[in-house]
């Protein structure tokens, strides 16, 4: 069982819904009753809500309890147990993708490459692709980082770290603790990918730049910075064109 599984019932404490969040989702994301698709939800408290709002929704996440208490919890809402590579699998197609909460970093460079294009593959013409992941500019420069300590109710207490950090990869360690009891101590690898080279990977598959900031506030990004890196691309062009 993966620490994601241990992590799903815990996962909205330690990571609660942000109204920042959602708001920069709506003002980006094409209006209702577009179609869209969520990859990496995790507990589906964003895919939720925007299904409320009228959105038709499809949300995946690679790990099986994510998805149970998903689907357990929001109503309205497409979820499935799903590789992020395989949507193109799924035959439909949207008007706005996005993928939050750094799930991209858990790909290689020549995964991400391949999500791209299969994000391209399943957007309608002109449709909008969300993407936010670590400001690796910053990260890549530091020998190691510690995350805040994050303490939240049910006495949760979740711990991060980012360890034996390179230009290939980084060890991102975790440690999960509810009312004194050790849930998990685990560490996988992530794969950081420099801003300039998300842009550069992203505009040969005909995605154009729209906004690049460094939080959901709409923060300057920038890449000395602590801080999350958001992308907003628009399918350019038409297709067969």
């Amino acid at each position: 069982m993966s620490f994601y599984s241990r992590f799903a019932s815990a996962y909205e404490a330690v990571f609660p819904f942000s109204r920042d969040v959602y708001d920069y989702l709506q003002r980006h994301l094409p209006p209702t009753p577009a179609s869209l698709l969520d990859t990496g939800c995790a507990t589906g408290h964003y895919a939720g809500p925007l299904a409320l709002e009228g959105y038709a929704l499809t949300a995946l996440d690679l790990d099986p309890e994510m998805i149970a208490y998903a689907g357990d919890h929001y109503a309205g809402v497409d979820f499935r147990v799903m590789d992020m590579l395989d949507i193109a699998s799924l035959g439909l197609r949207f008007d706005g993708v996005f993928c939050i909460g750094n799930t991209a970093a858990h790909l290689a460079r020549e995964q991400f490459g391949d999500f791209v294009t299969s994000v391209n593959s399943v957007l309608t013409p002109a449709g909008v692709f969300i993407l936010q992941v670590m400001n690796w500019d910053h990260v890549l420069g530091q020998s190691e980082v510690t995350f805040p300590t994050i303490r939240a109710p049910g006495e949760v207490v979740f711990h991060r770290f980012y360890r034996d950090i390179s230009d290939v990869t980084v060890t991102f360690a975790t440690r999960l603790e509810v009312a004194g009891h050790l849930v998990f101590d685990d560490a996988v690898p992530l794969y950081p990918i420099r801003s300039g080279e998300i842009v550069a990977m992203c505009e040969p598959q005909g995605f154009q730049l729209v906004e690049h900031v460094g939080s959901y506030a709409g923060a300057r990004f920038d890449p000395e910075v602590f801080s999350a890196s958001i992308f907003v691309f628009l399918r350019a062009g038409q297709d067969g064109v």
